[in-house]
């Protein structure tokens, strides 16, 4: 017993550092190509598609996924993408930051600060959040490529989209992709438990279909195009997708 208990103590531990190495809101730190800047004593984010860091978060997914998604690595393109999502006008079930200023020839966008906690899908009200803003991206046209939770803000109860520069016009199986990486994201928080996976992603699923979402993507998400990123998901937290996506493609 207590050989075994020792053991289970260490795989803890070792998940626990496992969970700590895959934390999607340090890894959105390091490679962020925004700042936060005091503009007449109003705080402003400042994001610059040229920047070297901009370049290299997008590098490998513009190489090695461009067989699942339009992945684009091209400054002036990720900055047209993201104005083309941050100016329309048609959304409402969330909001976008309002833009202060574009600089076309340094492709510099100014926008409204945000204050507000990242989405991190770690509660069913999360992912439903999560879910519906899909649907409403989604039934309005687009499809947004990175989809993980931690480019949406909850700010005084309303979500945030505050990152949209993969975005493109929607396609069903890039909208299969969409929902793909979000389960991905999903089990990154949940790693170790498969049942609250399992109950997030359900509750994804209701919320997506629900809200006008495309049936036809949503049962994409285990199409091989998305294999890419669901080969990257542990195999019990793949089997539950799978029976909650089974659920709602009969």
């Amino acid at each position: 017993m207590v050989f075994a208990r020792e053991v289970s103590e260490e795989i803890s531990r070792i998940i626990a550092k496992i969970r700590k190495a895959l934390n999607v809101e340090t890894l959105d730190i390091l490679i962020a190509q925004s700042e936060v800047r005091d503009l007449g004593g109003v705080r402003v984010v400042v994001k610059r598609f040229s920047s070297e860091i901009g370049l290299l978060k997008w590098l490998p997914p513009a190489i090695f996924l461009r067989a699942s998604y339009p992945f684009t690595l091209v400054p002036r393109e990720r900055f047209k993408r993201e104005l083309r999502f941050m100016t329309f006008e048609g959304w409402q079930g969330f909001r976008v930051p309002k833009i202060v200023s574009v600089d076309e020839e340094e492709l510099v966008v100014v926008r409204e600060f945000v204050e507000g906690e990242p989405l991190r899908c770690d509660k069913p009200e999360d992912a439903a959040t999560l879910g519906r803003v899909l649907a409403e991206v989604h039934s309005k046209g687009f499809s947004m490529g990175d989809a993980k939770p931690t480019n949406l803000l909850i700010s005084g109860g309303v979500p945030y989209v505050v990152d949209a520069e993969q975005s493109v016009p929607f396609r069903e199986d890039w909208g299969g992709w969409d929902l793909a990486v979000a389960a991905f994201f999903i089990s990154l928080v949940n790693y170790a438990e498969v049942s609250k996976f399992r109950e997030l992603f359900g509750e994804l699923s209701r919320a997506y279909l629900k809200s006008g979402g495309s049936r036809n993507a949503y049962c994409e998400i285990l199409s091989p195009r998305n294999a890419a990123v669901i080969a990257f998901m542990p195999l019990p937290h793949v089997l539950a997708l799978s029976e909650v996506r089974r659920e709602h493609c009969r």
